[in-house]
Protein backbone atom coordinates (compact mmCIF):
# COMPACT_ATOMS: atom_id res chain seq x y z
CA UNK A 1 0.00 0.00 0.00
CA UNK A 2 1.45 3.36 -1.06
CA UNK A 3 0.63 6.37 1.10
CA UNK A 4 1.68 9.86 0.01
CA UNK A 5 2.03 12.66 2.53
CA UNK A 6 1.22 16.07 1.01
CA UNK A 7 0.96 19.63 2.27
CA UNK A 8 -0.03 22.69 0.28
CA UNK A 9 2.42 24.86 2.26
CA UNK A 10 5.69 24.07 3.98
CA UNK A 11 6.11 24.06 7.75
CA UNK A 12 3.16 21.78 8.43
CA UNK A 13 5.34 18.92 9.71
CA UNK A 14 4.86 16.66 6.68
CA UNK A 15 8.35 15.10 6.63
CA UNK A 16 8.25 14.51 10.37
CA UNK A 17 4.87 12.80 9.97
CA UNK A 18 6.32 10.54 7.26
CA UNK A 19 9.26 9.57 9.48
CA UNK A 20 7.05 8.94 12.54
CA UNK A 21 4.59 6.86 10.51
CA UNK A 22 7.46 4.79 9.10
CA UNK A 23 8.94 4.20 12.56
CA UNK A 24 5.57 3.27 14.02
CA UNK A 25 4.73 0.80 11.23
CA UNK A 26 8.20 -0.77 11.38
CA UNK A 27 7.90 -1.24 15.14
CA UNK A 28 4.60 -3.04 14.55
CA UNK A 29 6.48 -5.52 12.38
CA UNK A 30 5.64 -4.21 8.90
CA UNK A 31 8.25 -3.87 6.15
CA UNK A 32 8.42 -0.19 5.27
CA UNK A 33 10.02 1.69 2.39
CA UNK A 34 10.18 5.48 2.32
CA UNK A 35 10.67 7.57 -0.80
CA UNK A 36 11.75 11.23 -0.58
CA UNK A 37 10.20 13.11 -3.52
CA UNK A 38 10.57 16.53 -1.92
CA UNK A 39 13.47 17.05 -4.30
CA UNK A 40 13.98 20.79 -3.82
CA UNK A 41 14.17 20.53 -0.03
CA UNK A 42 14.81 16.89 0.96
CA UNK A 43 14.94 16.25 4.69
CA UNK A 44 14.32 12.60 5.50
CA UNK A 45 18.06 11.89 5.82
CA UNK A 46 17.95 14.21 8.83
CA UNK A 47 14.74 12.77 10.28
CA UNK A 48 16.10 9.21 10.32
CA UNK A 49 19.60 10.13 11.51
CA UNK A 50 20.78 8.91 14.90
CA UNK A 51 23.81 11.20 14.98
CA UNK A 52 24.08 13.14 18.23
CA UNK A 53 25.06 16.31 16.37
CA UNK A 54 22.07 16.03 14.01
CA UNK A 55 24.20 15.24 10.94
CA UNK A 56 22.25 13.57 8.12
CA UNK A 57 22.62 9.96 7.04
CA UNK A 58 25.44 9.68 4.52
CA UNK A 59 24.11 9.35 0.96
CA UNK A 60 25.88 8.38 -2.24
CA UNK A 61 22.96 7.96 -4.63
CA UNK A 62 19.25 8.72 -4.54
CA UNK A 63 16.12 9.04 -6.63
CA UNK A 64 17.42 12.09 -8.52
CA UNK A 65 20.42 10.04 -9.68
CA UNK A 66 18.08 7.23 -10.74
CA UNK A 67 15.76 9.57 -12.68
CA UNK A 68 18.74 11.26 -14.31
CA UNK A 69 20.06 7.90 -15.47
CA UNK A 70 16.69 6.83 -16.90
CA UNK A 71 15.38 10.12 -18.32
CA UNK A 72 18.58 11.89 -19.42
CA UNK A 73 21.08 9.12 -20.10
CA UNK A 74 18.52 6.59 -21.30
CA UNK A 75 19.88 3.86 -19.01
CA UNK A 76 17.71 1.75 -16.70
CA UNK A 77 19.95 0.71 -13.78
CA UNK A 78 20.04 -3.03 -13.27
CA UNK A 79 19.99 -2.83 -9.47
CA UNK A 80 17.69 -0.38 -7.75
CA UNK A 81 19.03 -1.18 -4.28
CA UNK A 82 22.07 0.99 -5.09
CA UNK A 83 19.77 3.99 -4.66
CA UNK A 84 18.44 2.96 -1.26
CA UNK A 85 19.71 2.97 2.33
CA UNK A 86 18.81 0.50 5.07
CA UNK A 87 18.02 2.37 8.30
CA UNK A 88 18.38 -0.10 11.22
CA UNK A 89 15.97 0.38 14.12
CA UNK A 90 17.10 -2.51 16.31
CA UNK A 91 20.52 -3.72 17.36
CA UNK A 92 19.95 -7.13 15.77
CA UNK A 93 19.18 -5.49 12.42
CA UNK A 94 15.88 -7.35 12.05
CA UNK A 95 13.76 -4.23 12.29
CA UNK A 96 14.61 -1.61 9.71
CA UNK A 97 13.32 0.86 7.17
CA UNK A 98 14.40 1.09 3.53
CA UNK A 99 14.97 4.75 2.72
CA UNK A 100 15.19 5.94 -0.86
CA UNK A 101 16.63 9.44 -0.40
CA UNK A 102 16.45 12.30 -2.86
CA UNK A 103 20.20 12.12 -3.36
CA UNK A 104 23.41 13.69 -2.10
CA UNK A 105 21.88 17.11 -1.46
CA UNK A 106 22.95 19.87 -1.20
CA UNK A 107 25.99 18.99 -3.33
CA UNK A 108 26.62 20.76 -6.64
CA UNK A 109 26.31 17.47 -8.55
CA UNK A 110 22.86 16.90 -7.04
CA UNK A 111 21.56 20.33 -8.05
CA UNK A 112 23.03 19.99 -11.53
CA UNK A 113 21.23 16.70 -12.12
CA UNK A 114 17.99 18.01 -10.66
CA UNK A 115 18.09 21.12 -12.85
CA UNK A 116 18.61 19.02 -15.98
CA UNK A 117 15.45 17.00 -15.36
CA UNK A 118 12.81 18.60 -17.59
CA UNK A 119 9.50 17.75 -15.91
CA UNK A 120 7.38 19.35 -18.64
CA UNK A 121 9.09 17.27 -21.29
CA UNK A 122 8.78 14.13 -19.17
CA UNK A 123 5.01 14.48 -18.79
CA UNK A 124 3.69 16.67 -21.60
CA UNK A 125 5.90 16.04 -24.66
CA UNK A 126 4.34 14.06 -27.55
CA UNK A 127 6.41 11.00 -26.61
CA UNK A 128 6.35 11.68 -22.86
CA UNK A 129 7.53 8.75 -20.74
CA UNK A 130 7.16 10.24 -17.25
CA UNK A 131 4.14 8.18 -16.20
CA UNK A 132 5.79 5.01 -17.49
CA UNK A 133 9.02 5.80 -15.61
CA UNK A 134 7.27 6.33 -12.28
CA UNK A 135 5.00 3.31 -12.61
CA UNK A 136 8.12 1.26 -13.32
CA UNK A 137 9.81 2.85 -10.30
CA UNK A 138 6.93 1.80 -8.04
CA UNK A 139 7.04 -1.72 -9.47
CA UNK A 140 10.81 -1.96 -8.87
CA UNK A 141 10.43 -0.89 -5.25
CA UNK A 142 7.79 -3.57 -4.75
CA UNK A 143 9.84 -6.23 -6.52
CA UNK A 144 13.21 -5.57 -4.88
CA UNK A 145 12.15 -4.58 -1.34
CA UNK A 146 8.66 -6.14 -1.03
CA UNK A 147 7.44 -3.60 1.53
CA UNK A 148 4.05 -3.78 3.20
CA UNK A 149 3.95 0.01 3.00
CA UNK A 150 5.61 2.56 0.73
CA UNK A 151 5.48 6.04 2.26
CA UNK A 152 6.16 9.03 0.00
CA UNK A 153 7.20 12.50 1.14
CA UNK A 154 5.76 14.76 -1.57
CA UNK A 155 6.77 18.23 -2.61
CA UNK A 156 4.56 21.07 -1.35
CA UNK A 157 2.24 23.12 -3.55
CA UNK A 158 1.14 22.39 -7.09
CA UNK A 159 3.87 20.77 -9.20
CA UNK A 160 4.59 17.86 -11.51
CA UNK A 161 6.28 15.90 -8.72
CA UNK A 162 3.38 16.57 -6.38
CA UNK A 163 1.05 15.23 -9.07
CA UNK A 164 3.17 12.11 -9.52
CA UNK A 165 3.23 11.41 -5.80
CA UNK A 166 -0.47 12.04 -5.20
CA UNK A 167 -2.01 10.45 -8.31
CA UNK A 168 0.28 8.14 -10.29
CA UNK A 169 1.89 6.38 -7.31
CA UNK A 170 -0.56 6.75 -4.42
CA UNK A 171 -3.22 4.43 -3.02
CA UNK A 172 -3.97 6.96 -0.29
CA UNK A 173 -3.03 10.60 0.31
CA UNK A 174 -2.58 12.18 3.73
CA UNK A 175 -3.08 15.95 3.40
CA UNK A 176 -1.48 17.83 6.28
CA UNK A 177 -2.45 21.45 6.75
CA UNK A 178 -2.10 24.26 9.24
CA UNK A 179 -5.13 25.92 10.76
CA UNK A 180 -5.20 29.13 8.72
CA UNK A 181 -7.11 30.40 5.70
CA UNK A 182 -4.18 30.21 3.25
CA UNK A 183 -3.63 26.51 4.01
CA UNK A 184 -7.35 25.71 4.05
CA UNK A 185 -8.17 27.32 0.72
CA UNK A 186 -5.07 25.99 -1.04
CA UNK A 187 -5.60 22.46 0.24
CA UNK A 188 -9.29 22.57 -0.71
CA UNK A 189 -8.41 23.52 -4.30
CA UNK A 190 -5.80 20.76 -4.55
CA UNK A 191 -8.16 18.13 -3.12
CA UNK A 192 -10.90 19.03 -5.58
CA UNK A 193 -8.46 18.53 -8.44
CA UNK A 194 -7.11 15.28 -7.00
CA UNK A 195 -10.56 13.84 -6.45
CA UNK A 196 -11.56 14.55 -10.04
CA UNK A 197 -8.41 12.84 -11.36
CA UNK A 198 -8.64 9.90 -8.94
CA UNK A 199 -12.29 8.91 -9.34
CA UNK A 200 -11.36 5.87 -11.43
CA UNK A 201 -8.29 4.87 -9.42
CA UNK A 202 -9.97 4.74 -6.00
CA UNK A 203 -7.40 6.83 -4.13
CA UNK A 204 -8.53 7.61 -0.59
CA UNK A 205 -7.83 10.89 1.22
CA UNK A 206 -7.11 11.66 4.86
CA UNK A 207 -7.09 15.24 6.17
CA UNK A 208 -4.81 15.91 9.13
CA UNK A 209 -4.82 19.25 10.90
CA UNK A 210 -1.33 20.06 12.19
CA UNK A 211 -0.28 22.06 15.23
CA UNK A 212 -3.69 22.03 16.90
CA UNK A 213 -3.59 24.34 19.98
Amino acid sequence: RTITFFSYKGGAGRSLAVANAALYLAQLGFKVAVLDLDLEAPGLVYKFSKAEDGAPIDVNLGIVDYLFSVAIEGKRPSCFSDYAIVVPLSDDGKTNITLIPAGKAPSAVYWEKLCRLNWHELFYAPDAKGVEIFLDLKARIQEEFQPDFLLIDSRTGISEMGGVATTIMADAVVCILLNNRENMEGTRAVLRSLRRSSQKSGISFIIALSRVP
